[in-house]
């Protein structure tokens, strides 16, 4: 069998030399390369598929299109030599001899989407590409029916798989391994990687068509005028071209669409965030203008956003802020013209006004993004009304603790001294410090003909929240007016206790009235 495929020299046949169609050579490698570029823009849409299927089909459909490209390529290859001799094709041969080229383009794709690959992988991947290709050509060359009898010299039936071979895996480690070079922009790196797997797909055919020798015992004559095989050659041409541009326009609308989904999904979730937001979110134009402002802010500053987007930020402050804002913002976008580093959760306490004319105190968490070109700011903004009502209300507390003239006694859940006043280190003689963390009960005189039972107390103080009653400081033996209260949280949650302790007139224990 391999005597009748290879060739051998003998002096008893006439060798054909066969002539190439210069116009049909060039039209074979415009297909070649074009099939080239198409595989490439599908790989792309693999590697950039939101699901596996949606990659799956890319590659799927990316391999139908450049298998059908590279057997056009072939086939119109075959048209451009001419051997002199009546040429038919067997059909059934001639559309099987595509599938080869469809299993190289699928495993070609498989590999270009990734994005990277190790040696082995690429190595392999050029092996099996180069093989597949090659295995296409022979496969469409075997499908040739003439009166002349089609043999391979050995030699260039080697030298077509190496070539097929070396180019394939040449065109994967271009599209992967300039990356780690400076010629790594996208366009020109795609560019040389379609040029190359064309170059490896022609070059295959071409080396095949070197290794073909054509024998005959009598003479024959070209019964195919060369009109027609422009003709078919262009039909075919158009077709394939035709098939791989629908496929490609197909793949991208479908990932345009995908991707629509996405970004319109990622916009819903967005927008539910910030409309969820605890915190005011406004956004602003480079001019000042409110471009978004969610249902918190419409809280805080008691507007709506019907009335806020579109109107300048400075409606939401006093007016004696508007000149201040003016600055800062033509200053910011100064510096943003000459290069300045950008403004990235910048935090400061501002003022906002409501629309009751209320001034807000706010926390105010300002960045800077980038949209479509233009530059706009968004402001994080935590109304600090209660915070400062609270800490207004603790300093009060904190006066009246420390300059009250009764003493007074934070204890934790445990009963241990958190903190005293001034007034309670002079009834207890402990300075501040020194009484931290001490048992409360401990400060007090106990003994059996002692009507202060802490035991009894601390129970009534859980059932009725609080008691009062004399007990004698074990620093003096003076006997003082004593009241607890707990302190509970929303859950009825037991944290601290408070002690106030009235100053009373020095009862010596024991004394009789």
């Amino acid at each position: 069998m391999l005597a009748q495929f290879f060739w051998a020299s003998s002096d008893d046949v006439h060798l054909i030399k066969g002539e190439y169609d210069p116009l049909l050579v060039t039209l074979s490698l415009a297909v070649c390369w074009i099939a080239s570029g198409q595989a490439l823009r599908h790989a792309a849409f693999a590697r950039s598929a939101t699901s596996r299927q949606l990659r799956n089909w890319s590659i799927v459909s990316g391999s139908l299109a450049l298998g059908t490209g590279i057997w056009a390529m072939h086939f119109i290859g075959m048209l451009a030599y001419s051997l002199h001799a009546a040429v038919q094709y067997d059909l059934p041969v001639t559309i099987l001899s595509i599938i080869p080229g469809i299993a190289a383009s699928g495993v070609a794709l498989a590999l270009l989407a990734h994005n990277e690959l190790n040696i082995r992988q690429l190595v392999l991947g050029g092996l099996v590409v180069g093989t597949g290709i090659a295995a296409m050509h022979y496969c469409g060359m075997a499908a040739m029916r003439t009166s002349a009898i089609h043999q391979y010299s050995p030699v260039w039936f080697v030298i077509s798989l190496v070539v097929g071979v070396a180019l394939a895996t040449l065109a994967l480690w271009v599209r992967f391994g300039l990356a780690r070079f400076k010629l790594n922009q996208d366009p020109w790196r795609k560019s040389l990687s379609a040029v190359i797997m064309g170059a490896a797909i022609s070059g295959m055919h071409y080396a095949a068509m070197l290794a073909l020798r054509v024998t005959s015992d009598h003479e024959i004559h070209d019964a195919t005028p060369s009109n027609d095989r422009l003709i078919l050659a262009l039909t075919i041409a158009l077709t394939a071209l035709l098939f791989g541009g629908l496929i490609a326009q197909a793949n991208a609308l479908i990932h345009y669409r995908s991707r629509w989904q996405k970004v319109d999904m990622n916009e819903a979730r967005l927008q539910a965030l910030i409309n969820m937001a605890a915190d005011g979110i406004i956004c602003i134009d480079n001019q000042g203008r409110v471009t978004d402002y969610n249902p918190a802010a419409e809280v805080i500053f008691g507007w709506s956003a019907e009335e806020v987007v579109g109107q300048n930020v400075k409606m939401l402050m006093p007016a004696a802020l508007f000149t201040q804002h003016d600055f800062y913002l033509e200053q910011h976008e100064a510096g943003q013209r000459n290069n300045a580093p950008p403004l990235q959760n910048k935090i400061s306490e501002v003022l906002g006004q409501h629309k009751d004319g209320t001034l807000v105190p706010m926390r105010l968490a300002l960045s800077q993004a980038e949209a479509r070109g233009q530059r706009m700011y968004v402001g994080l903004l935590t109304n600090l009304s209660d915070r400062k009502r609270t800490e207004r209300q603790l300093h009060i507390a904190a006066t009246v603790f420390d300059h009250s003239h009764e003493g007074m006694v934070v204890l934790d859940a445990n009963r241990k001294i958190v903190d005293i006043n001034p007034a309670f280190a002079r009834i207890c003689g402990l300075k501040r410090q020194a009484a931290k963390n001490k048992e409360f009960a401990s400060l007090f005189h106990v003994d059996d003909e002692s009507d202060v039972q802490w035991t009894q107390i601390w129970t009534e103080i859980g059932n009725k929240g609080h008691w009062q009653g004399p007990c004698v400081m074990q620093h003096d033996m003076n006997r003082h007016q004593i009241s607890l209260t707990a302190v509970r949280d929303e859950q009825q949650r037991l944290h601290h206790y408070i002690a106030v302790c009235y100053q009373s007139i020095d009862i010596p224990l024991g004394a009789t009235f």
